[in-house]
């Protein structure tokens, strides 16, 4: 009699095991981090995501704190309550610059009989200006020192905003360097402006390293990486605005303290405070570009510099001719986005200002500059 045969153990189905697992990690990872939108369900079709997120235990939403609920009833009423009405509304020019302003003269000839309708404000970071028009002096207001990059210059910013609010009668804040120069009359920049019903902030996406990759995870939760907006710093602002700004202390806060240039993370508070800021609390105030032309297109830290060779009525008509917002984005396949600049239905100009000029550009300025021409 043969003797009995001893089977083996029985392989475990370890495919079965895996996939098991992997489906028990998945549900759990749903469940803790569950998505913000069906539309983020990746691993469901669309039509069972529904179905999956009723049956789970439903998620506890944070309570927000104190100063959260404080920043949104102050927010919410500045955006809806009235604002004074001026008789004799006036542009404040904003002039944000380390000393003297090279561009006087061409700023006088702009301002020429238009008393009245504009104010003057000088933020002085180095040195004490020198002056070259009267319309300049005594402008200045207490300044304090500004680090490129710090939180300093968003400091800098509220200052000549709290200063130019104390006139009731500014309506509108425009922000300039003194590598700034008008590209239209006076009259067209007033009443673009004042027909507008929007802020000009620039504020836009940027997925790339100097964009989202910026992005502390210490702002959470009062800013979610996916309301981090990057945009140019060079504003004009309605009085709302103006106020909304200076009223900020919940999202202010968050860029003072992890905002700052770092290695491996170069975050650059103007880029991307005011940006930010709006693009959470009223984005459909603003009109996701600035007024202010500033060329990025050589893909450096610092954007195109123009010397007196390069002053031509062809460029400053050119400057004056686009009607479409480029931004180029930091991704590694420099992804760039066009958008039309709309105002009440209909595509218009988008530039009402432009920089980095050198100071010996401005004899050649001076003479294509005309009282009563564009550009």
């Amino acid at each position: 009699m043969p003797p009995p045969r001893h089977r083996g153990a029985a392989k475990k189905p370890m495919w079965i095991i895996v996939l098991l697992s992997i489906v028990i990690v998945s549900l759990i990872g749903a469940y803790v981090y569950p998505p913000r939108r069906y539309s983020a369900c990746y691993f469901f079709a669309s039509s069972v995501c529904t179905p999956f997120k009723d049956w789970l235990p439903a998620v506890t939403l944070r309570e927000p704190t104190d100063e959260e609920i404080a920043s949104a009833v102050v927010i919410r009423d500045l955006l809806s309550m009235p604002m004074p009405v001026s008789k004799n509304p006036k542009i404040a020019f904003m002039f944000l610059t380390p000393d003297s302003l090279p561009f006087e003269r061409l700023w006088e000839k702009f301002l020429q009989d238009q008393e009245g309708r504009y104010s003057i404000y000088i933020h002085a970071s180095r040195e004490k200006p020198v002056h070259n028009s009267s319309l300049f002096l005594n402008r200045e207001i207490r300044s304090e020192k500004v680090v490129w990059g710090r939180v300093s210059m968003v400091d800098a910013e509220k200052r000549l905003l709290a200063n130019a609010l104390q006139d009731i009668d500014n309506q509108f804040f425009v922000l300039l360097s003194d590598s700034c120069i008008p590209l239209h009359t006076f009259d067209h920049i007033y009443n673009y402006l004042m027909r507008a019903n929007v802020s000009f902030v620039d504020s836009y996406l940027d997925p790339g390293v100097h964009g989202t990759g910026r992005y502390f995870i210490e702002m959470f939760p009062e800013i979610e990486r996916r309301d981090f907006r990057k945009g140019h710093q060079w504003f004009a602002v309605t009085r709302r605005h103006a106020i909304l700004i200076m009223a900020d202390t919940l999202y202010y806060r968050k860029f003072k303290l992890y905002c700052k240039p770092a290695v491996g993370r170069n975050c650059i508070a103007d880029e991307h405070y005011l940006p930010t800021l709006f693009n959470i609390v009223d984005p459909g105030g603003i009109s996701n570009w600035s007024v202010t032309h500033v060329d990025w297109s050589e893909g450096k830290w610092h954007p195109r510099s123009y010397r007196a060779a390069d002053i031509t009525y062809a460029l400053l008509k050119n400057l004056t001719s686009f009607n479409e917002n480029v931004h180029i984005a930091s991704d590694d396949a420099k992804t760039v986005t066009s958008t039309p600049c709309i105002l009440d239905g209909t595509k218009r100009p988008c530039f009402l200002f432009a920089r980095k000029f050198y100071p010996d550009t401005l004899n050649n300025l001076l003479e294509l500059f005309s009282s009563d021409t564009s550009a």
